[in-house]
């Protein structure tokens, strides 16, 4: 008796389903964030934003004494600001058009700040000082007369002024002044200033009060000037120049005694009629 053989279908598709169910498994777990990176970055993305108001403030600057002084009045303010605006609108301070202000608006503010009220914009401007001069005695030049030994010349100082109120008044005041020249005096040798000889121990004084009421510029219009109503030629053959009314009082004198040594003491033909008060 022949036995029937019985051939079985080979397995080849078990390992498809295997490789399918393995892509099912691997592509469902990328999707679902099944890796560590992608939900790191995942939580991250979700997290919510920092407020910025929760950021701690610095703290408030604390009161504190500012000086303020206008137009050389003082008064003390308890402030926060920390710039010199700032200082100014707490202290309740306006400011002018021209107002100076020290330290400036925009700087921070010091212990003090000065104020000086101006009614007009500064305006500054070169100022020439006065002429210095220095007179040396020089026995060897002629009494009463001078030379110039050394010229002058006058300094520059550059000032900034302003107008401002004070007092109730519109005054103009000198904000600052810088010496840009300083000057140079004159140097004049000067000759003697007085007489000697037996004619100074006469009373001129006393001739002088007779003649013109001891004055020096007086003028008389009959043609006689100063102390001793000199004539103009008189006074010129004495040395003297320009009219004696406007010399000093001591170069009359001193010409005044030249003229008594001219004549030899006859005092009768200068002084007729005062000349006895040499003697008095």
């Amino acid at each position: 008796m022949t036995r029937k053989t019985t051939l079985r279908r080979p397995t080849t598709t078990l390992v498809p389903r295997v490789l399918l169910a393995a892509a099912l498994v691997a592509g469902t777990a990328g999707a679902c964030g099944g890796g560590d990176e992608p939900a790191k970055t995942r939580r991250a993305a979700d997290a919510p934003a920092a407020d910025p108001a929760a950021a701690p403030s610095s703290p408030a600057p604390e009161p504190r004494q500012v000086a303020i002084i206008i137009d050389r009045k003082r008064t003390e303010k308890t402030v926060t600001g920390t710039t010199v605006a700032q200082v100014l609108d707490q202290a309740g301070v306006k400011l002018g058009k021209y107002d100076l202000v020290e330290p400036a608006r925009d700087e921070p503010a010091e212990a003090k700040i000065t104020i000086t009220r101006l009614l007009s914009k500064p305006v500054v401007k070169g100022v020439r000082t006065t002429l210095p001069v220095v007179k040396k005695k020089d026995r060897k030049l002629p009494p009463f007369s001078q030379k110039e030994v050394r010229a002058g010349k006058p300094g520059l100082t550059i000032v900034k002024t302003a107008w401002a109120k004070r007092k109730g008044k519109k005054v103009k005041i000198v904000l600052a002044e810088k010496v840009k020249r300083k000057p140079v005096a004159q140097i004049l040798a000067i000759g003697p200033s007085a007489g000697g000889g037996p004619a100074s121990g006469l009373n001129w004084a006393g001739l002088a009060k007779c003649e013109s009421g001891g004055r020096p510029n007086a003028v008389n219009p009959a043609g006689y000037y100063g102390l001793y109503q000199f004539s103009l030629p008189t006074w010129r053959s004495v040395g003297g120049s320009g009219l004696p009314s406007q010399a000093p009082a001591a170069e009359q004198t001193y010409r005044a005694q030249l003229l008594y040594k001219k004549v030899g003491g006859r005092w009768q033909g200068q002084w007729p009629h005062c000349g006895k008060f040499l003697f008095s």
